[in-house]
Order: structure tokens, then C-alpha cells, then sequence
């Protein structure tokens, strides 16, 4: 039974929901977290869809749980984290209940689109993965709005297009875009026999004012990798059509020798469908994924996306110091660092520009859980969830992008974003022709400007466009959900550091037989899950450098994790001090 939530968008009451569904919209006294939805901005509302959350039932026990109705927050009235109320909208059978779903939005007919892209969750009743196809919500302008299925499975639109999980999303224009990922058991029926994820190359692109698809293969990405759990951040200020960037994220598989620099920019013109690859410079960010990214036009004729937060794969105290914002100002590509202490470390949120110079931050799986000794896989899966409360309430962060600073208040009617002193030190000293560009095409894209227009969408795993000013969003969309782990804890205590891999989920065919002991085993093929044997942390990409920690967490204070430290990674085990190997998998390609 789920505890209390807000209401429904027509009465805002709390209203009965069919038991298929969870409203995934819980008190402020009972949430606990949130992650992997995606989340855009219509009108005067923020609305959040898919995803996960977990909250405390009646003997405070933290529950995961999967959300299965469309929420809605009010953006044109003040509210606090405590006081804010999210209204929910139940669906009709079969519209699509993903993680991490596209949910793209059409501002020139009003109109968001989802349904080609996410997977099922294996939270609460792990419900089976909806059949492939087009479906669209109709805002009612008053938080709430309709679902309807434009475009059936059976649809020959279908017959080439096999349904993405993670890879790099975002809409502008008309154009909704999904680039890489992978295909999963839990992404469509007709993959549920698989027992690897495999990855999808190419672009898909969704023209949402004719309702088709095209494939395209999208070779230049990455030179030819294919990628995924990174960001895709649409652009309206630069270019005729504007631009689409993609940064950070992994190549496939995810290991740490694969993750993406944050120098490479790759940049894409829909319309010409050509490729550009652009260096960026600056105070460069360490490589990731399941960041968010958030951007607005300045009132100096630049563009600034704000990157927040996000992991490299571990888990524990060393992930803490990613708890960061970095902005990449353009037409510089210069990357600047906002000064401010790492307490929080999340992934799997969205970020939207929701109004003159804030930044709306919507919940985050945590980057420092705790699980006990005998930890199982599912149980590290879900620590992200269920062992800590979300700092933010409701999950949701406001930090305004001038005076660089977090709030626990949203304000309607806030001042224009202008550009905060970190980036006028910067273009004080520095041109802003885009002398820097890599290719002379990147630079004739840069010099037709657009900054007197709203832009039609934004970056979504998370993208949206700004209720008042032209902006975009992202979510990380920004969700993906964690992966393949391999786990350790230091003693009989608190696990201190743990890496994972974090787009894999176990099969539910699996066995739990181990679970209980120290040493659970996970049924499978050779590309099963490794052994969490409760000896020691572990690094899960392979790299060593035998650090050992000195004690649990409770002993290792976050102040005492400088953001400045190198990323320390842990592969050795502490009782036998041998490397743990991650496991190797198999790395096939299908068509699209």
C-alpha cells in the first residue's frame, strides 16, 4: 500500500489510482527518492514522466517502487520543497510505463511524444515491457492532460526500429533524437529472451510534426563507437535549425577505459545531418555519466549548459566529490567550475532551466549508499534507493544559474538569467568570435545566431525548455538504471566504496538461492554477474592502484573528500590483495 500523495491534476486531491498503477507522487514525510524519469517544461508546468521511487510504508520501511502515472508541478506560482504540490495523471492500458523513456515535446502543437524509447523497471510487480510504439500526451493546461496511442505496434514504422535504453536523448524543433544504447530483456517483448545486452548503433529520429521515423548510422559519433548513458543537449541559439551536442557517457561496454572524455564535444545539425567534432577547453570535468544538463541563452550572446552531478561507476565515499556543476559556455566551448563543497553525489536525475535564471534538479539515485555485509546484487541495486533519504525534499533542487547558488525555493516570477561572474571573467579576457572551432563548418553553423526566439524543446533524459526564457533542459532524462556489479564492504561494516556497472539489471530469471550468505551466486552464461563475497571493495573496470580504506563510513567524514582528489579506484581484495577482473561481455551489433 502506497502512502499518501498529492492529487490528481483536475481536483488536486489524492485520488484513487487502479492498483496496475503507482502515482509515484508521495508526501514530503514519506519520499525518500527518485531517479531515471524523464522531465520537460509545457507551458507553465514542469512534467515528470516514467522513472522509479522509493518511499517509507507504515513501519518505516524504505520501499522501491516503479511510477506508472505522468506528474506534473505548477511553475507559475512560489513554492518550497515542502510546500510543493505534484499532481499526478493515471494512464489508460498499454500506454508505455519505461525508465529512462524519450518524452519529447512539440511546443508548436503542444504535444509530448514517448513510447520508442526506455525499459521496463524491476521495481514493484516488474512490469512486463510495453509492446513498441508511438504515443502522446495532450497537456490540459491546467497540469494535467490526455494520454492517446498515435502509432500502433504493428505499425510497418516498427518493423526496423528496436526500442533503445540509455542512449542520448534530447528534442528540439521538430525533431526528437535517440542515438546509441542498448537493447535489453527488459526493453520490448520481443528481446526478452536475450541474455546480453546488445548495442544499438545509429541514430533514430522522430519528425514530430509528420509522426516518422528515420535510421540513420550515424558512423561520425564517436569515431564509429557507439554510445551511451551520456548527454544529448539541443541548442537554439546557434545554427539555422539549431544544434544538438552530445558529451560525456560511454562507449560499449561501459568500462572505464571507455567512458568519454568531457574535451570531445560532438555536435550535430539535424536538417544537413552532418557531424562535427569540437574540442573543448577549460577546467576540463572527469569523465562520466548519468549527468544532467540544463541550458539558457545569456543576455551577451552566449549560451551556457550547466552539467551537474553524475558518476563515473563507483559507489561509496570516493563518489562524492561529483557532486559538482561545471558550465560550458558558447560559443567559447570553455568548460568553468562552480565553486561549492561536495556533499550530495546523485545520478540518474534530470535538469531543467525552469524560469529566468533557476535551475530545477529532480531526484538522483545515490552515489554514496550503504549496504551491509551480505550484500546481493539486487540489494546494491536498490541501496541507491532505500538506504538514504534524498537531501532535497521531494528530490527537487533549485540553484540559480547568476549567483550560482542552491535553494530550497522555487520563484515564479525570477529576474532573466544573466551571466554570473565566473563567465564574465572569462569572456572578459576572451573573444567570443569562435577563433577556437575545430572545422570551418562548426564555425559558419556558430555565426547564425537565434537568441530572440524560444526555443521548440529541449534536452531530455532530460531536456525542457525555460518557461520564461529560451532554454533547454536535460534529464538524464537524465534515467538509466544501474547495471552489472561487483561489490565488496570493509569488514563487518558499511560498504565504503563499491563500483558498478550501471546500464546492465540481472535477469529475472536469476536465481536468489545465494542471497543470505556472504558469497551469493547468480545463475547464468559465461556474461553472468560476478560474486559479491563481502571480503573488500572492489573496482569493477580492472584498474589498481591497492588503496585500502582505513575504516567504514562512518569514520571517513565527506569534508575529508576534497574535490580536487583524483578519483581513486579499488581493485584489489583486502584479505587476498589479488586483482578482481571485471567480467567481459559479449559486444554484438543487430540492425536498426
Amino acid at each position: 500500500i502506497l502512502p499518501s500523495y498529492a492529487g490528481s491534476a483536475e481536483d488536486g486531491k489524492a485520488t484513487k489510482i487502479e492498483s496496475r498503477q503507482a502515482p509515484g507522487v508521495i508526501s514530503t514525510q514519506n519520499f525518500v527518492r527518485r531517479a531515471w524519469h524523464a522531465s520537460a517544461v509545457a507551458g507553465k508546468y514542469l512534467y515528470i514522466e516514467g522513472g522509479e521511487f522509493s518511499y517509507k510504508s507504515g513501519n518505516n520501511e524504505i520501499t522501491p517502487q516503479y511510477s506508472s502515472t505522468t506528474l506534473s508541478i505548477d511553475l507559475s506560482e512560489d513554492w518550497t520543497n515542502d510546500s510543493v504540490v505534484i499532481h499526478t495523471t493515471s494512464k489508460p492500458e498499454g500506454a508505455p510505463i519505461l525508465t529512462r523513456p524519450a518524452f519529447a515535446y512539440d511546443e508548436s502543437n503542444d504535444i509530448f511524444y514517448s513510447g520508442w524509447a526506455g525499459r521496463a523497471s524491476t521495481f514493484g510487480d516488474a512490469p512486463e515491457p510495453p509492446p513498441v510504439a508511438l504515443w502522446s500526451f495532450k497537456p490540459d493546461g491546467t497540469g494535467g492532460g490526455a494520454w492517446n496511442k498515435e502509432i500502433g505496434n504493428s505499425d510497418p514504422a516498427f518493423d526496423d526500429l528496436t526500442r533503445s535504453f540509455n542512449g542520448y536523448q534530447a528534442y528540439g524543433g521538430d525533431r526528437a533524437l535517440v542515438l546509441g544504447g542498448v537493447s535489453t530483456y527488459q526493453t520490448s517483448r520481443a528481446t526478452s529472451q536475450l541474455e546480453d545486452d546488445v548495442k544499438l548503433p545509429g541514430l533514430v529520429q522522430l519528425n514530430m510534426a509528420t509522426k516518422t521515423f528515420t535510421n540513420s548510422t550515424a558512423r561520425e559519433f564517436n569515431f564509429g563507437q557507439n554510445g551511451l548513458q551520456g548527454e544529448m543537449h539541443y541548442v537554439p541559439a546557434f545554427g539555422p535549425n539549431g544544434i544538438f551536442l552530445m558529451m560525456g557517457g560511454s562507449s560499449f561496454p561501459v568500462l572505464d577505459e571507455n567512458l568519454v572524455e568531457l574535451s570531445s564535444i560532438w555536435a550535430y545539425e539535424p536538417v544537413t545531418d552532418k557531424w562535427f567534432n569540437q574540442t573543448a577547453t577549460g577546467n576540463i570535468p572527469e569523465k562520466r555519466m548519468d549527468f544532467c544538463t540544463a541550458g539558457v541563452n545569456s543576455t551577451n550572446g552566449t549560451y551556457e549548459i550547466f552539467m551537474y552531478a553524475g558518476t563515473n561507476g563507483n559507489l561509496g565515499p570516493e563518489a562524492v566529490p561529483y557532486d559538482e556543476i561545471f558550465i560550458l559556455t558558447l560559443p567559447a566551448f570553455r568548460w568553468l567550475k562552480v565553486d561549492y563543497p561536495p556533499q550530495h553525489p546523485r545520478h540518474g536525475h534530470t535538469c531543467n532551466a525552469v524560469g529566468g535564471s533557476q535551475i530545477m534538479s529532480i531526484g538522483g539515485s545515490d552515489s554514496n549508499p550503504r549496504v551491509y555485509i551480505d550484500a546481493y546484487y539486487d540489494d546494491i541495486e536498490e541501496s541507491t534507493f532505500n538506504t538514504t533519504v534524498d537531501p532535497f525534499a521531494q528530490g527537487l533542487g533549485i540553484f540559480d544559474m547568476t549567483t550560482l547558488k542552491w535553494a530550497d525555493h522555487y520563484t515564479a516570477n525570477a529576474p532573466p538569467y544573466e551571466q554570473s561572474d565566473l563567465v564574465k571573467r572569462f569572456y572578459s579576457t576572451n573573444p567570443q568570435d569562435g577563433s577556437q572551432f575545430s572545422t570551418p563548418g562548426l564555425r559558419t553553423l556558430f555565426q547564425t545566431t537565434n537568441f530572440a526566439r524560444t526555443p521548440p524543446a529541449v534536452s531530455n533524459p532530460s531536456p525542457t525548455p525555460s518557461a520564461v526564457s529560451s532554454s533547454s533542459g536535460s534529464s538524464s532524462n537524465t534515467g538509466a538504471i544501474v547495471g552489472g556489479v561487483v561489490g565488496g564492504v570493509v569488514g563487518a561494516a558499511l560498504l565504503a566504496g563499491l563500483a558498478y556497472f550501471l546500464y546492465r539489471r540481472r535477469r529475472h530469471s536469476y536465481s536468489k538461492a545465494g542471497k543470505g550468505g556472504n558469497t551469493p551466486e547468480l545463475q547464468g552464461n559465461e556474461h553472468s554477474l560476478q560474486e559479491i563475497d563481502g571480503k573488500g571493495p572492489s573496482e569493477y573496470y580492472g584498474g589498481s592502484n591497492g588503496k585500502d580504506y582505513s575504516g567504514p563510513p562512518s569514520q571517513q567524514k565527506v569534508a575529508e573528500v576534497e574535490g580536487t582528489n583524483p578519483r581513486q579506484e579499488l581493485g584489489y581484495d583486502e584479505a587476498g590483495g589479488t586483482e578482481r577482473r571485471p567480467f567481459e561481455m559479449e559486444a554484438r551489433e543487430v540492425g536498426r
